[in-house]
């Protein structure tokens, strides 16, 4: 059975990989150490089978426009990249 977390078949070319994880952090307090868990999207850049970037976009409960907007723009610059293609400045 196949795994989210596994190691990224080796391929040749650039190719990025969209996935959903849980990240926790540890926090010491007053009255001891809390744990708090985050959902977020990473987005892995591989080139030749190498990996060459990685992202960590949070996801909130209650997510807002703004952080739908930065999910879809750091989405369409990886998609780009994995293209070759330039991004465009904005307005163009």
């Amino acid at each position: 059975m196949a795994s989210a977390e596994r190691e990224p078949v080796r391929r040749t070319g650039r190719w990025v990989s969209v996935r959903l994880q849980h990240r926790d952090v540890r926090i010491q307090g007053d009255i001891g150490e809390e744990s708090v868990s985050y959902a977020g999207i990473v987005i892995t850049s591989f080139e030749n089978g190498a990996e060459v970037g990685e992202r960590w976009i949070p996801l909130g409960v209650d997510p807002s426009e703004a952080d739908d907007e930065q999910l879809i723009q750091q989405l369409r610059d990886a998609l780009i990249w994995q293209a070759r293609r330039p991004p465009k400045a904005a307005g163009e």
